[in-house]
């Protein structure tokens, strides 16, 4: 007998809980400013990012975001096509090459939100796991673990505009040497800067 009303409370605590948790989709789009660390010559390129979500807002401090999506990354790098010291115009054969790197992400956004609500300010922290796609002019690795943390402001209406920068921790360049059976000494990781829109929509 106790057991069954210790089965029975847990069930309608359980049930109370479930029923106080929002689930909510959304859709995200925005602008990529990124680097690859560790790489000479390279400068920033800018790309973009965008994606679906679903939001589930179990407190008012606290929202849970599960997100999937495309994200273009890379860089832009100073290239010396030859060098003649005999020419004088050899400075002129150095070109810019963009490293197009593409990939699937999953990510797991932690939300907390600063005045007790669930809306308004609000920090961002959490992991990602990408799956490249495209990688034009480089050889990279099929998988890259990053790690996001950023800012942002969620209006009543379901409107957010957020701001995050995202680290890469995986060597994203596949450096082994075929022609000599060795690692080469290298290690670059992806460096991002994101700016964007969500929207969550309340069915």
């Amino acid at each position: 007998m106790k057991k069954i009303i210790v089965l029975l409370a847990f069930f309608v605590v359980s049930s109370s809980t479930i029923a106080q948790i929002k689930i909510r989709p959304g859709v995200k789009l925005g602008l990529n400013n990124s680097r690859l660390q560790g790489l000479d010559n390279a400068e920033s390129i800018t790309g973009i990012n965008g994606g679906l979500f679903v939001n589930f807002d179990f407190t008012r401090f606290y929202e849970l975001q599960i997100e999937t999506g495309y994200s273009q990354q890379g860089a832009t790098v100073n290239r010396t096509l030859s060098i003649n010291l005999n020419d004088p115009f050899f400075t002129n054969n150095r070109i810019e090459e963009d490293i197009d790197l593409q990939y699937l992400s999953l990510g797991i956004a932690n939300k907390f939100f600063v005045m007790a609500k669930d809306h308004g300010f609000h920090f961002i922290v959490g992991p990602s796991i990408d799956i490249i796609v495209n990688d034009t002019n480089f050889n990279s690795t099929p998988i890259d673990l990053s790690f996001f943390g950023g800012i942002g402001y969620e209006f009543p209406f379901g409107l957010a505009i957020e701001a995050r920068y995202k680290q890469g921790v995986i060597d994203v360049e596949d450096t082994y040497d075929s022609s000599t059976y060795n690692d080469v000494d290298y290690y670059y990781t992806n460096s991002v800067f994101q700016i964007g829109a969500a929207y969550k929509f309340d069915f």
